[in-house]
């Protein structure tokens, strides 16, 4: 075998002797893993021959940043287009689960391994012990790194996502085969897996769903996908983190179910994606009860648990419209600002019942429309330092000493 696979000086350009097709929704680097066992070779022995031990291949993400040298050999070798490879990485999200991707850092949704020094600190990659235990070729599917996927859709269990055994993190590049643990040796699918959530099956197969679509329906419109799952992540960062999320959950439990247990997290504001397998099955599940009927579920939670507009939206850089447009009409706190007509009238009125409109009753009626009051009212107390708002309607009206005339 290692004549026909040389060092990588005299295989610039030439094909590997093994050459099998990616599977459905296969990860880049359990695609690399196959390829390496199908040559007879560990996946180190395969990488070093192939891109040289200086480049250490095992101590990166491969799966969420491949840079092109390596996606343009791997095209080359395996004799597939360019594009079944990057099909293959997790940045081909981007437009249905994502909007951008960030190569170097953490992206919403993408479950992160955290590669130091050859070792995984983070258990971001979560298998189907069934499905690896019934592939005629086991691989590791795409959909396992994303956040919300904590079950098995074909099988009706729940995902692991590290060692049975030693409870170590999956590395399949280091491991004797895609079955076996790479720290221990053991068996990944030696144990029986917990059942999943049924209802949870159910909505997780439509977010399956909406990923190969694109779309969805929201409230009974057709929504881009991407933009139904950053309100989906929202509203599960919400049941995480902050100082009302005991309150949120309690209030999803008491009336639609759910276990409201705090989610075991070692910070107190920590991204869902960092929570394990069974704590994200747990916190969809809630999730997935108040995206029933939306937004009606949401809007009713949040006023009894005492959630504003402001905490809703809370670390949403660009909040999507449709999220925005809910919290708008059902949750927005924002002061009243009345207009320029609506204050003019409502000084005529108070003069007509009250004899004067003051700044005092005008604010009352008007909310936080200062400047217009304050060219309406009829009195104001004489300040030392007038306020912003008055020298502003001092100029606009014309007025050199400030006064204001009764009915002016």
């Amino acid at each position: 075998m290692e004549a026909l696979l040389p060092t990588q000086a005299g295989t610039a350009s030439r094909p590997w002797p093994y050459q099998p097709r990616p599977l459905p929704d296969e990860l880049l680097s359990s695609y690399m893993v196959r390829l390496a066992l199908g040559m007879d070779l560990k996946p180190i022995t395969f990488l070093n021959t192939v891109w040289g031990s200086t480049r250490n291949l095992l101590a990166q993400d491969l799966d969420n940043f491949v840079p092109h040298r390596i996606a343009a050999r791997i095209q080359m070798g395996a004799r597939i287009q360019l594009d079944a490879v990057h099909s293959m990485t997790l940045p081909s999200y981007v437009g249905t689960l994502l909007t951008s991707h960030n190569p170097r850092g953490r992206n919403p949704w993408l479950l992160p391994i955290t590669v130091d020094n050859n070792r995984r600190h983070r258990h971001g990659l979560q298998f189907c012990p069934i499905c690896l235990a019934t592939d005629a070729a086991p691989h590791f599917r795409r959909r396992w790194r994303v956040a919300f996927v904590t079950s098995c859709t074909t099988h009706g269990v729940l995902l692991r996502d590290r060692c049975p055994t030693c409870q170590e993190p999956v590395h399949q590049h280091a491991a004797a085969s895609p079955r076996h643990c790479a720290a221990c040796g053991g068996d990944l699918c030696a144990t029986a897996p917990a059942v999943a959530f049924h209802d949870h099956l159910l909505w997780q197969t439509e977010l399956e769903a909406a990923l190969l679509r694109g779309w969805t329906l929201l409230a009974g419109e057709p929504t881009r996908a991407h933009v139904m799952f950053a309100i989906v992540r929202q509203i599960a960062a919400l049941l995480v983190n902050g100082k009302r999320a005991d309150r949120l959950r309690a209030e999803v439990s008491r009336a639609w179910g759910g276990d409201p247990a705090p989610y075991a997290k070692p910070t107190a504001r920590q991204p869902i994606e960092y929570l394990d397998v069974s704590e994200r099955h747990r916190l969809f599940d809630m999730v997935s009860r108040l995206m029933r009927g939306w937004p009606h579920r949401f809007v009713h939670v949040c006023n009894e648990a005492g959630l504003h507009r402001s905490h809703a939206i809370k670390d949403m850089t660009d909040p999507p419209f449709a999220y925005e447009a809910v919290l708008r009409a059902y949750m927005d706190r924002t002061p009243y600002c009345a207009s320029e007509p609506e204050v003019a009238a409502a000084a005529e009125w108070l003069r007509r019942t009250q004899g004067r409109a003051t700044y005092r009753e005008l604010k009352r009626i008007c909310g936080e429309s200062r400047e217009a009051i304050y060219r309406h009212m009829d009195y104001e107390r004489r300040q030392a330092t007038p306020s912003r708002w008055r020298m502003q309607a001092v100029l606009a009206s014309g007025l050199v000493d400030g006064a204001i005339e009764p009915g002016a």
